[in-house]
């Protein structure tokens, strides 16, 4: 049976075993989050004898985790009783890294208020333009341009099984082996257009780097007046991002001093990805045989795996300006990254 584009089969009792293996995790988890609520209650709220209101948060903070271990008991006891499997196949079109950050603030008594941040990393592949959550052994095996065939159970998403029906990678590395692409690199001089994108890039990052520099001189002041624990790791800061502002300065100097020349250098795209954040800008990074490169999102909507592009680069920056793709008929400017 076929519907939205994947089959639907029944699930083997090596799935069950998996999907049921759930069941387990999520009673460790229980336990251990009831341990640290029960230690809580018991040695932080009930002793102090709070007012009503911190109460209240801890009583929302535990239905927020009961909640998601009852979803999901609930969503593993529907895919075992369904015993159906999603199965697709088809070809990955994007591959995407998900970094989402997290702060939470704890009291302490003579510091005042403290923070505590964590990250956590999710991995995706769009099969057919349709994106799956996929834990990373299986996304570090894909490449965009893969034929694969994915089983994912319907209502928690358990990715059952994962096989690479024709693998890209190896099609470019025959293809490589067949017509080989060195890495040519020729320099040119800019055009006044180049020469303003670079111009717009190099100061867009000063911008970044000139608040870090502000900020680290600040906190010396204010840690001069007495904090002096503190003030050694602050300098040493304060000394790197400013010795590091210089050094970009000079080097940007240098590049009109020398008569605002582009290096060009040929590669091949053997992958591509995101990179989305919830604290930061989205990355369209391209992965080639010469090292990964981060580009604007029109050039990464342009550029597809196994293309031959020229990457143009400002002299003694660095700066990608931009990509020359689709035998050099096609010229992108890398202003918008």
């Amino acid at each position: 049976m076929t519907e939205n584009n994947y089959e639907i089969k029944p699930l083997s009792s090596k799935d069950k075993k998996k999907i049921s293996q759930q069941y387990v995790f999520l009673v460790i988890f229980l336990i251990f989050v009831g341990g640290i609520f029960f230690f809580i209650f018991k040695n932080v709220l009930k002793p102090a004898k709070f007012s009503t209101i911190p109460i209240i948060v801890f009583a929302i903070f535990l239905l927020f985790f009961l909640s998601i271990i009852v979803y999901t008991f609930w969503s593993t006891y529907i895919d075992l009783k369904k015993g159906i499997k999603h199965c697709y196949t088809g070809i990955i079109t994007d591959k995407r890294i998900e970094k989402h950050t997290s702060s939470s603030k704890k009291f302490t008594s003579r510091a005042g208020n403290s923070s505590n941040s964590t990250t956590t990393t999710s991995y995706y592949i769009s099969v057919d333009i349709q994106e799956h959550s996929i834990p990373y052994t299986v996304y570090s095996k894909a490449t965009i341009g893969d034929k694969i065939y994915l089983e994912v159970s319907p209502k928690n998403k358990e990715v059952l099984t994962f096989t690479i029906l024709e693998n890209h990678q190896q099609s470019i590395e025959v293809n490589n082996t067949l017509n080989f692409i060195p890495n040519k690199s020729k320099t040119m001089p800019m055009s006044q257009k180049e020469v303003d994108v670079v111009k717009k890039i190099f100061w867009k990052k000063m911008r970044k780097r000139l608040i870090f520099v502000i900020a680290f001189a600040l906190l010396l002041l204010l840690l001069w007046q007495g904090i002096f624990i503190f003030i050694i790791p602050v300098l040493v800061a304060f000394v790197y991002t400013s010795f590091k502002l210089l050094i970009e300065i000079n080097n940007y100097a240098t590049f009109f001093r020398n008569g605002k020349l582009k290096q060009i250098t040929t590669v091949q795209v053997n992958d591509k990805l995101k990179i989305t954040s919830n604290r930061n800008a989205t990355k369209f990074r391209l992965v080639t045989n010469n090292g990964n490169i981060d580009v604007s999102e029109n050039i990464y909507n342009k550029v597809k795996s196994n293309d031959i592009i020229d990457l143009h680069k400002a002299s003694f920056i660095t700066i990608l300006i931009a990509v020359n793709f689709n035998s050099h008929n096609i010229y992108l400017f890398n202003e918008t990254i």
